[in-house]
């Protein structure tokens, strides 16, 4: 039996000596290699940080020690440690275990939102809560090099200046890298402490001169505390923490877990807060991992353990977009792209690469994204700001009122619209069609396949205004030959006639519709089908097909209030016609992870279920015409 099966709590970690906790750490890492290799994950941030996951886990007690993870993709050997390796097969599937913190699964689990920069601010908020209400503890927030790129971050650091809470520890993980390499000041300067060797002889060198000092009694401690900041002036740069007024320790090697627990114990005594800086090797251990020059294997779909390889090599919407993108920048000059740390989850690495110019990674800071890419468009450029759904959704403010009020050329690729799948709560993008519908002067669409979304991308590349395109994550079908000819804004296809009722369907749920009525033709319901790839516009030809339909039906993978349903509604409600309205989308909850096309089913999103709503619409609306005199 191997070390890795004796461990179902912290207390079980902290009964080893070093010699098996090195042990262990192999089986670790070979376990996450193995368990990840099959459900697909994020491998090389858990790779980087199994020993300074055993060293928190020893010196401190969790959960009366509250361990908060930023970005908690870093928290599966969190997951093991607390004694859930045995759930490692279900990790990411529907009702299996989270690939993130979650509250549901355990008490050392506080935090399950999975974005980026906020450990720090919630760290704070625990700590200053307990001192209120006299619970002891420490609060120990693990943030990554690339979460002290965001603005949360710099926030939560001045008032952690401010308030000095005694019972936090703040740990940064520093490997250099986000998804792809840490950019920014920051990320020179912890660069730059990681190569001063002035760090490492420090401490020596001040031990050294205090010993020569010729002072004796009251005065001396005074002298040798003015000489020690002194020297530390000459021999050392000042970190940014230092210059906030917040201890600061480190370099730490990450892998050397006695080190780690040294350093974690003596800031564990210190009654104020400390940044620990440790230093770790994303991927460490896995060779793989660590020779991939794009992201490490960051995130990973199910893969050959022995060569790091996909086992699937299908092409996606996100590499579509990316050669429309190339296609189009070479033909407009004004054409540039931004990403929020994620260039090749986003599809434009290679853009990046023929046009570095014109590409701009701004680290995970999105509403400086989106105000930066106002800035840019004010200026002649026509950004492209490259970003998932749910991390368009921090940008919010920047969307209305530094690029929509000002009417300006930006395009927002929306990647990972709608139900994304294994990733859960915090990574279904659910509420876009709700937060951005709202925003004047933005046009919105939703193309229905690959083809189509290189259609809209020339559409907004050529649009006077601010456009928003949201596409699903998954694969295509057939990929379209470049460059395609632009589509009309507003302008809706009808796919199909019918009688009976018409289904307006955007997206991903264009395809779903044409099968829906299929089936209900077998039934004998003659149904139409309206390709809405514009959510905003909406065409004016929708009360024409919804005057020559008895019901109408909406579909769309949004969350129901204020979506496209919502849109529809409003629009046909001055004509009299909202009565024949039925909405399709899905709850107003927070979806579990899953496979997408489990979850839409569940939720009456599958060809069957729209079929379903649709027949009982059409059953309702006869059985209320017999019965009205």
């Amino acid at each position: 039996m191997g070390i890795l099966e004796t461990i179902n709590s912290p207390a079980d970690l902290r009964a080893l000596d070093q010699p098996h906790l090195s042990a262990l750490a192999e089986e670790v890492r070979a376990f996450l290699v193995e368990q990840t290799s099959k459900t697909g994950g994020h491998l090389s941030p858990n790779l980087g940080v199994v020993e300074l996951t055993f060293a928190l886990h020893r010196v401190f007690d969790s959960p009366k020690d509250a361990i908060v993870w930023d970005t908690g993709h870093q928290a599966y050997v969190h997951k093991i440690v607390t004694g859930r390796s045995k759930d490692f097969p279900g990790l990411r599937q529907a009702g299996g275990l989270s690939g993130y913190p979650s509250r549901k699964e355990s008490d050392h689990d506080l935090v399950e939102n999975s974005h980026a920069s906020t450990s720090l601010s919630y760290a704070l908020g625990i700590a200053e809560a307990r001192l209120r209400k006299r619970i002891g503890g420490h609060v120990i927030a693990v943030i990554g090099d690339g979460a002290l790129t965001g603005g949360m971050a710099y926030e939560a650091l001045n008032q952690i200046a401010h308030l000095q809470p005694p019972n936090l520890v703040i740990v940064i993980n520093d490997n250099g890298r986000s998804y792809a390499p840490t950019v920014g000041g920051l990320a020179r300067h912890l660069s730059q402490l990681r190569v001063d060797p002035r760090y490492e002889r420090i401490k020596v060198d001040i031990s050294r001169l205090l010993r020569d000092l010729p002072l004796v009694g009251p005065t001396a401690d005074q002298a040798a505390y003015r000489v020690k900041e002194s020297l530390k002036q000459l021999l050392q740069p000042s970190t940014i923490f230092e210059t906030l007024g917040i201890k600061y320790a480190g370099l730490v090697d990450g892998h050397d877990e006695a080190a780690l627990e040294e350093v974690l114990s003596r800031a564990k005594k210190l009654r104020e807060p400390v940044v620990v800086h440790v230093v770790t090797e994303k991927g460490h251990g896995y060779g793989p991992a660590v020779d991939d020059e794009v992201d490490k294997l960051h995130g990973v779909p199910a893969f050959d353990p022995l060569t790091g390889r996909p086992r699937s090599t299908e092409v996606k919407y996100t590499d579509v977009f990316g050669e429309a993108l190339m296609t189009a920048a070479t033909r407009k000059p004004e054409v540039c792209a931004i990403t929020a740390a994620m260039a090749s989850s986003t599809g434009i690495l290679n853009f990046a690469k023929e046009f570095p110019d014109r590409f701009f990674d701004v680290g995970i800071c999105e509403q400086h994204a989106v105000t930066f890419a106002a800035g840019l468009a004010m200026a002649g450029m026509h950004p492209v700001v490259c970003i998932y759904s749910t991390f368009l959704a921090r940008a919010f403010d920047q969307t209305l009122m530094d690029v929509a009020l000002h009417k300006l050329p930006v395009t927002f690729v929306i990647d990972r619209a709608g139900v994304t799948g294994p990733d859960g709560s915090s990574h279904h993008g659910i509420f876009d069609l709700s937060y951005l519908r709202l925003i004047p002067n933005l046009k919105i669409a939703a193309p229905a396949d690959a083809t189509e979304l290189c259609a809209l991308l020339e559409t907004a590349l050529a649009t006077d205004g601010p456009v928003a395109i949201r596409f699903p994550s998954g694969p295509v079908p057939a990929t379209p030959d470049l460059p395609v000819e632009p589509l009309p804004v507003g302008r809706w296809e009808e796919l199909r006639k019918g009688s009976d009722a018409v289904i307006f369907a955007v997206g991903r749920m264009v395809l779903v519709a044409r099968e829906a009525a299929e089936r209900l033709e077998m039934q004998g319901v003659s149904c139409a089908v309206v390709n809405a790839r514009w959510i905003k516009p909406i065409d004016p030809r929708i009360t024409e097909w919804a005057r020559s339909h008895p019901v109408v039906v909406t579909v769309e993978d949004n969350v129901g209030a204020g979506g496209f349903g919502g849109a529809v509604l409003e629009t046909l409600a001055p004509h009299g016609l909202a009565g024949r309205v039925r909405t399709l989308a899905l709850p107003d909850e927070f979806l579990p992870q899953g496979k997408a096309s489990d979850i839409l089913k569940d939720c009456g999103l599958d060809a069957a279920g729209i079929a379903r709503s649709v027949f009982e619409a059409v059953r309702g609306r006869v059985a209320t015409e017999r019965r009205e005199p």
